[in-house]
This record gives structure tokens, sequence and C-alpha cells, in this order.
């Protein structure tokens, strides 16, 4: 039976050096050649993607949480943050003193101090852990100034000094945006992800399901933080990874070894992607 793997990038395919092992592009690359059907599941929007992404065989993209679902050619789904709801978030952004970066389907709209958690990675315990340089490469050419008039999706960052927290912007937001604890990890503060009410990984990865006729029984769905939530809880097989953040580790089927470990490797060959379809 033809599967459809949906992967998290950041924390599942790509270390926070921003590296994907061999042995896990040799899998994708087999998986799709035995006659599976493998996807990017990420909550990076589309200029964060690296070109060595395109060099391997996925049949189709979701990004910015599920805001955006390519198909080949087709766009299956196109969602955003209207004007209105970006002026209510910048006014809690200034009154928390949080630093913040709107993502656009082409653009990138950064607050004054937000990218020194990439510039910063190592020097300091107010930023990005590992090497984010081929990070900052990749996006730069999208960086823009002023705020946009619709995004995909935001991340923002709270200082243990700010005003506020990630249970207090869910409190204030979370009945008309999604609010969740961001996937980079910081040694200090909170990172916070904003989007579309409703629009996620697992809905996304249904619309990818009803494009090709397919059953949630069919998809494997693996991934690390808690933006992967809805997207492994609905898959037919859901896996995360060792050290996957604990809700994950309350619903997956079954847990996979560590990024370090090639966990997606070893994951495709317990559930027969590396078997002809």
């Amino acid at each position: 039976m033809r599967k459809f793997a949906f992967l998290d990038l950041d924390g599942t395919i790509i270390d926070h050096n921003q590296v994907i092992s061999s042995k896990v592009k040799e899998a994708i690359t087999t998986a799709t050649a035995n006659g599976h059907k493998v996807f990017i599941a990420t909550g990076r929007s589309y200029p964060e993607l690296y070109p060595f992404l395109f060099s391997l065989p996925f049949s189709g993209l979701i990004t910015a949480n599920g805001a955006y679902v390519e198909v080949g050619e087709q766009v299956l789904a196109s969602h955003s943050i209207d004007q209105d709801g970006i002026s209510e978030w910048m006014g809690y952004f200034r009154r928390s003193g949080a630093s913040w970066l709107w993502q656009c389907r082409d653009h990138f709209y950064p607050s004054e101090t937000f990218l020194d958690f990439f510039r910063l990675s190592g020097k300091s315990e107010r930023a990005a852990s590992g090497d984010w340089s081929a990070y900052l490469e990749q996006i730069m050419p999208y960086v823009t100034n002023g705020t946009p008039s619709s995004a995909e999706k935001c991340v923002f960052y709270l200082s243990p000094e700010a005003s506020s927290s990630v249970e207090e912007a869910h409190s204030l937001f979370g009945d008309r945006y999604m609010v969740i604890p961001g996937s980079v990890q910081v040694r200090a503060g909170e990172m916070v992800e904003v989007g579309v009410k409703g629009v996620n990984k697992g809905s996304a990865m249904r619309e990818v399901l009803h494009h090709f006729g397919a059953d949630p029984s069919q998809a494997l769905a693996i991934g690390d933080s808690a933006n992967d939530f809805e997207m492994i809880q609905e898959a037919g097989t859901g896996i995360t990874l060792e050290g996957g953040v604990n809700k994950l580790l309350e619903i997956a089927d079954w847990v996979a070894p560590s990024i370090a470990e090639d966990g997606v490797a070893v994951a495709f060959e317990r559930f027969g992607l590396l078997n002809p379809a």
C-alpha cells in the first residue's frame, strides 16, 4: 500500500547546524523510488527553504504551519492573518516588549533586534541554539522593513523581563488565532508562533490526502515540536523523535531515535517505506 509521509524539518530532518544526514536523504529518495509520497511539513515559510531541499524528491510542501500547501504546480491552500489582525498583534508586541518576525510568502518583516537570535547563536544565552549562519544567508534577500498588510504567520520572542508570557498570549488571542510555543530553541525567554485559527499541519495534511484520494490511515507523520501536534495526532501512524516535546510523546504511536541517530530513516525502515508500495 502506498504511504504518504509528512516530515517536519527543524529538529526532525534538519539539525541545529542546518544539516540533513546522508542516511535521511537516502531514505527519502528510496521511499519515493518505491512509489511512496514524501512531503515537507514545516513551520518555516517558503523563503526559509534551502535550495538543497529541492534536490530531494519531495512530492509537495506544507509550509508556515499549514498556511501554504503546494503539490507540484498546484496550490492547494493559502491562508493569512489580515491587516486588522496584524495591527492587534503589533499593539500587544509593543506593550509586552516582544521582538517579532512576520513571515510572508515572499518577504520577511522582522523587528529591529529579532534576527540577533540567529546572528548571536553560540555567543549569548538569548540566542538560538546551533549554527544558523546558513539560515541567515538564505533569508536575508527576503528581509524588508515595515509591517506587512497580511502574513502567513508570525514568530515572536518574550525575554525573561517581558511583561507577558506564552500563556497570557494564548489567553488573550487563542480564541481567534493559533498561539503555540515556538520550535526554535532559546536558552532564556520564550519563543511563540502565531497563525490562522484552525490552520495547522494536520489540516494541511488532510488537504494533501484529499488531493490524492488517500485515507489518513495511509499517512505517516514525523515531528518533534508543538506545531506538529495535530499532524501526528491525525495521521494513521504518528511518530515523534526522542527529545520531542512532552505533548507529542503522550500521543505518538511510536518514538523514533533522535535526529542524531537518523530517526526518520529508522522510522521509514520500520514502517515499510523502504519497500515497494
